[in-house]
């Protein structure tokens, strides 16, 4: 075999042992949530790095976010909001709504709260 195709060989066992991503669902917090709240601290937290942002999606935002779900499983699916990366997670089923609970990073989330409390357009 050429030294390129032991190249070519190796690239694709290293990508075969890496989870392949399914998507990346963006979501924005002025169209895609009717209602969110956040909660920042809770004395019996399992995971006291993060905090947790509660949203009810609007209808679109649940058939997307049940598409992606669906196309997904056993995959890797990375979340955004307002154009931040806010987690990834293994699909392990299909997500339908309304109501979604992310666990953001306190390092994320301060970059990621000022964007949710910017003005709704109209």
């Amino acid at each position: 075999m050429k030294g390129s195709g032991r190249v070519l060989l190796a690239v694709l066992a290293l990508m075969a042992s890496f989870p392949s991503v399914a998507a990346e669902i963006a979501f924005s917090s002025a169209a895609d949530f009717s209602e969110m709240s956040l909660e920042l601290k809770r004395i019996d937290d399992p995971n006291p790095q993060t905090v947790e942002l509660n949203v009810t999606l609007s209808p679109d935002a649940q058939r997307r976010l049940e598409r992606a779900t669906t196309e997904g499983m056993h995959k890797l699916l990375q979340v955004s909001i307002n154009g931040i990366q806010v987690s990834s997670a293994m699909v392990g089923s299909v997500v339908r709504g309304p109501g979604l609970r992310i666990g953001v990073p306190r390092e994320v989330a301060r970059n990621l709260v000022p964007t949710l409390l910017e003005p709704l357009t109209p």
